[in-house]
């Protein structure tokens, strides 16, 4: 192709990213048919049922306050003073003292997915993750020259499938080296699934067993939590860490944070790949690693968004009344979700396991096709290789109710 000079690597089938292709086209649907005669169900934003963007009243107030300085400056290449606490007590309510604990700043969770998958896989290996998945952690393996590799999520009993999980593992570290396990959780995009504390004690026993087996590779566990404070109260969604412990020399442990949903913060695109080191020597490493690729790549992370993190989190007061104005949306996306899934058994329509969060998944054998059915009815949802993503976070709790009765007709449709 003539005044193309694209090298080969970059030269690729490119296609529309489908969420926000869908999005675009129901948004200029809603302005020539009106608000209520569309049900966008796309984006991962809270909107509230006027459709109108949901932003913490304090975290709005912040950005409104802040100095100049604070959003027009340089901030440090891993974080501004104060972040690696401010992110511990977002996660864990206070600075853990059984890890030595470092924190990068990211443009979002997607800088730290980034982050992750560069640095601990190397070039042409596998990422491990679960089939029901966030659609960009492929292509950032494919940015970066690494390839993905899935198992089954659910099992028969529709609980989190660890023999998969199991099998998985060992077929990978029989051909490699290193080994970088993602699991999206609590909350998972797109089924809403949370592993339970004995789920999560089985897969780091799991992962220990294999440690051992292999003492001479490198075992990374990442847990992907950008949605961990909308799944329950703030003690059950963090039961999970208390099965980490212990871990064996050639394993670290990875936290994806991010503060899109926590902050609602979107736009901002802040986060951090979190490690939960060992010993202070590997906490070490690890930052001076991730702060070599954050100059290498980004250079720093939105100081205001950090500025925001580090304000609300190291005064209890302001914390506690975040806290309580995101348990209001908290509830609100959650009575969506749950309205939806009441609908779905009333419609005899198939979803994933939901228990919390951003989205529904609904199986389907033919997600492409019965996507634009339903968007010929005006009805947008995200296709996926496994079936399709609806986001009770988006759409008014009436919506919610009224439209798995369309899905169903659309997938026999299609059948």
């Amino acid at each position: 192709m003539d005044y193309v000079t694209l090298a080969s690597h970059a030269i690729r089938q490119y296609a529309p990213d489908q969420i926000f292709t869908a999005s675009q086209r129901a948004k200029a649907d809603a302005a020539a048919l009106g608000e209520d005669a569309v049900i966008n169900a796309t984006l991962g934003e809270c909107l509230d049922d006027d459709g109108k963007l949901m932003v913490l009243p304090t975290v709005e107030r912040m950005i409104r306050q802040m100095p100049v300085e604070d959003i027009c400056s340089y901030a440090p290449i891993a974080g501004i003073k104060g972040f690696n606490e401010a992110v511990q007590i977002s996660l864990f309510g206070k600075c853990l003292d059984r890890f030595y604990v470092e924190s990068v700043a990211t443009p979002g969770g997607c800088g730290a997915l980034r982050h992750a998958i560069w640095n601990f896989l190397n070039f042409g290996d596998a990422l491990l993750t679960t089939n029901w998945i966030w659609g960009p952690y492929k292509n950032i393996c494919e940015e970066h020259g690494r390839r993905m590799v899935t198992f089954d999520m659910f099992n028969r009993e529709n609980t989190f499938n660890l023999e998969g999980m199991d099998r998985a593992i060992g077929e990978i570290l029989a051909v490699q080296e290193q080994l970088l396990m993602i699991l999206n959780t609590p909350a998972n995009n797109p089924t809403g699934y949370s592993m339970t504390k004995q789920e999560m004690e089985q897969t780091v026993a799991i992962l220990k067993k294999h440690a051992a087996a292999n003492p001479d590779k490198n075992l990374t566990f990442c847990l992907d939590v950008s949605y961990i404070d909308f799944a329950g109260s703030f003690e059950e969604s963090r039961e999970i860490f208390d099965a980490i412990f212990d871990m064996p020399a050639n394993t670290m442990t990875l936290l994806i944070f991010s503060m899109s949903k926590s902050y609602t913060m979107c736009g901002m695109r802040c986060g951090a790949l979190v490690c939960l080191g060992s010993t202070a020597e590997s906490a070490a490493v690890f930052k001076q690693a991730m702060s070599y690729s954050s100059r290498s790549t980004w250079s720093n992370a939105i100081h205001m968004a950090q500025k925001i993190l580090v304000d609300i989190n190291l005064n209890p007061e302001i914390r506690e009344r975040v806290s309580q104005e995101r348990a209001v949306f908290r509830n609100t996306i959650t009575n969506r979700g749950r309205t939806f899934c009441a609908a779905a058994k009333e419609a005899s329509l198939e979803i994933c396991p939901y228990q919390y969060g951003y989205f529904v998944a609904i199986p389907c054998k033919n997600p492409v096709e019965t996507a634009r059915i339903l968007m010929d009815q005006h009805i947008y949802v995200v296709p996926q290789a496994q079936g399709l993503r609806f986001s009770p976070c988006t759409v008014t709790t009436e919506k919610c109710r009224k439209a798995p009765a369309f899905i169903k007709a659309a997938m026999e449709q299609t059948q």
